[in-house]
């Protein structure tokens, strides 16, 4: 009888651990990417970042002291942005295109119809902030998209990276988990990609020579002037959404391939 109340206990604590980890991801501020899904709210992982955001705007920065104006300028800011589709007027290889209603060149423009909403990452701190992570490798500014009804679209994760190690580890890890897929380098050079049953996944990285920013006062001869770091970009879109661009005749990156 003791050993059969001491598995129902492990079996208990079990299905407990896995409810918490399951609601921590669903109201975390980090998204775990290994953990996404086609049914991933987008909306209410955003709300509380938006409403945050457009909090932070709307305050006087005149009557702040320093401690306060410190912390507007190391808060991360979002904003959602009304996204819909527009006639392309021939400027690209499809007769329409997805863009905010707010963009310089589509205030003005009456679009096809009404499609959903952008939630962009503005401002961030690219060594403190953490929004997405992906095998141990951490992602500060993140845009994802979602449909009319909520669901989700699309994502962009990017970093700069000094870390040489992490680009490996993200390609590892889509490496060991999804299926590849190949790409011609005549529409996709450099870019790895793989599918799940839902997803698409591209990586790229472009490596580059980034300015050292020296303190007041700190001898710049003992470091060199410069540093080499990586842009690295991760893309994630939902099959069901490149259905539906197609579907509308939207213009689409020439390497995303159509959904079989």
């Amino acid at each position: 009888m003791k050993l059969f109340n001491s598995h129902k206990w492990i079996l208990s604590l079990l299905l407990l651990s896995t409810l918490l980890y399951s609601c921590q991801f669903e109201d975390s501020d980090v998204l775990f990417l290994d953990k996404l899904d086609k049914s991933f709210d987008v909306s209410k992982f955003y709300a509380p970042k938006i409403k945050k955001s457009e909090s932070m705007l709307a305050s006087d920065v005149k009557n702040m002291n320093k401690q306060e104006l410190k912390k507007v300028f190391e808060t991360a800011i979002f904003k959602k942005d009304t996204i819909a589709i527009f006639d392309s007027e021939g400027s690209l290889p499809a007769p329409f295109y997805l863009e905010s209603t707010s963009g310089w060149g589509t205030r003005n423009v009456k679009p096809k119809k009404y499609y959903g909403y952008r939630y962009t990452t503005l401002s961030y701190n690219e060594e403190k902030d953490t929004l997405a992570m992906l095998n141990g490798v951490v992602f500060p500014a993140v845009t994802m998209g979602e449909n009319n009804d909520g669901k989700f679209d699309y994502l962009y994760a990017s970093k700069t990276s000094k870390n040489k190690a992490d680009f490996q580890n993200l390609q590892d890890f889509l490496q060991k988990t999804y299926t590849p897929l190949k790409i011609s380098e005549e529409v996709g050079f450099g870019i790895k990609a793989w599918e799940s049953p839902y997803f698409y996944y591209f990586l790229t990285k472009k490596d580059r020579k980034e300015e050292l920013i020296f303190s007041f006062g700190e001898p710049e001869v003992e470091r060199p002037p410069t540093t080499d770091v990586s842009d690295i970009l991760l893309e994630i879109f939902s099959k069901e959404y490149i259905q539906e661009m197609r579907k509308e005749r939207v213009y689409l990156r020439e390497y995303i391939p159509v959904v079989k």
